[in-house]
């Protein structure tokens, strides 16, 4: 049963159960606060650490800080688990260099610890592109309903931004912790095999999800749907929208994305056929999944080209970005958005018209479906070889092709006809 986001924003599974010894701070001794800071409805540790520091594994700072500053002042937040945090707490934010400090002298080398599962459990670990992604946050529903029915932990790691650098530095933590496999949307593609080489090198099962790593670095890549199927389908999807002519763009995430770019070209490929002679791709920009960039990127299109008839935005910051640009604009039924986005993100931009129409698979169910592959293959069900099957739960039984993907099922349309038949 799909749920809703917002119940995701809440609570989100990110961080360990327990601060890492190497790196805890002796919670006794406060340190002066920096600054003081209300928690949100969004918020999480490592998003306010790499927000105040720059870096994602700098958590345990605020975390030991607050706790201190809690024993003589009782306004600020005593924080019993490090994986949830209320709106409204009063958390203390020490200085850069206090952090420095409190974290050994220097920037702490180590991820949060994974938790340990319930049970003697395995212990899975969710790797997004990035957080504050409500795509990647859906996806995490259906991990966490995937890890209460096989009896193991999943934690929900990942960076604020979209960063192959950070995502390599916190899977080698990962790694270096032991953890009993690793669930990772790559940032990008071949940039991730040494790393995700590594962690099979150790014994540690990797599956990749949304978008892959490139063999060598991963056992089991999940697709979401086929590549072609989705850039062909876009094509397809946009055509109708302009009644066959006009000039269209792109508006992707980052250009190192590796399923971003396979479904691109698989929509240049589509536009050779004599059915869309009358389209015209004009350009292909990149918002880095970044709602600021992309809704800028959204802007500069129309500006720079004012015949523009559709935007095409493959990933769910840039859809949204890109409609309520429309939106703001008064370009509403001058210029069409569609692409890949989430019925709760878009519902207001279906029924405003400035995206009549999108695409999407359940993320929900990717999620899912990474999770119970993953631990086919951990618990020794499998050993994620072409030709492998394993049951998934609800989504039923799958097999693993000649290419070393799972596929989850066909993407589907939404529109003002359904829209509100879907809440996630």
């Amino acid at each position: 049963m799909l749920k809703s986001l917002t119940k995701v924003m809440a609570i989100v599974l990110l961080l360990a159960l327990l601060v890492p010894s190497a790196t805890a701070v002796l919670a006794q001794e406060a340190v002066a606060c920096d600054q003081d800071y209300s928690v949100q409805a969004d918020d999480w540790l490592s998003k306010l650490a790499d927000k105040f520091y720059g870096d994602v594994l700098a958590y345990p700072a605020i975390f030991d800080a607050t706790n201190a500053a809690a024993k003589s002042d009782s306004s600020y937040a005593t924080i019993a688990n490090a994986d949830l945090i209320e709106p409204g707490w009063k958390l203390c934010i020490p200085s850069a260099d206090d952090a420095q400090a409190m974290m050994g002298g220097a920037a702490p080398a180590e991820a949060p610890a994974a938790a340990p599962a319930a049970g003697g459990g395995k212990s899975y670990v969710l790797v997004p592109k990035n957080l504050g992604n409500p795509y990647f946050d859906a996806a995490n529903v259906g991990a966490q309903a995937a890890a209460a029915e096989l009896g193991v932990t999943v934690t929900y790691q990942g960076s604020a931004t979209a960063d192959a650098t950070e995502e390599i530095q916190l899977l080698n933590s990962l790694i270096a912790q032991k953890v009993d496999g690793l669930a990772v949307s790559a940032n990008d593609s071949d940039a991730l095999v040494p790393v995700g080489k590594s962690a099979i090198e150790a014994g540690i099962p990797v599956v990749s999800w949304d978008a892959a790593i490139a063999p060598g670095g991963r056992t089991v890549h999940i697709n979401q749907a086929t590549a072609e199927g989705i850039g062909r389908g876009q094509i397809e999807l946009v055509s109708k929208l302009i009644d066959g002519a006009g000039e269209i763009a792109i508006l992707s995430a980052t250009s190192t994305a590796p399923n971003q770019n396979e479904w691109i070209k698989w929509m240049n490929d589509e536009l050779t056929k004599p059915e869309y002679a009358d389209i015209k791709l004009v350009a292909t920009v990149y918002g880095d999944d970044d709602d600021e960039k992309s809704y800028n990127e959204a802007l500069g299109l129309m500006k720079t080209y004012p015949d523009l008839k559709a935007i095409i935005a493959p990933t769910t910051v840039g859809i949204a970005a890109s409609a309520r640009a429309v939106q703001d604009q008064g370009m509403v039924g001058k210029v069409a958005v569609t692409g890949l986005g989430l019925p709760s993100q878009m519902r207001e931009y279906v029924k405003s018209g400035a995206c009549p129409a999108f695409a999407l698979w359940n993320p929900e169910d990717l999620g899912y479906l990474a999770i119970y592959t993953l631990n086919a293959i951990a618990s020794g069900q499998i050993e994620g070889k072409p030709g492998d099957t394993f049951d998934a739960g609800k989504l039923g039984s799958y097999t693993i092709d000649e290419n070393g993907e799972v596929l989850l099922g066909p993407p589907f349309v939404f529109d003002p006809s359904n829209i509100d038949n879907f809440q996630f």
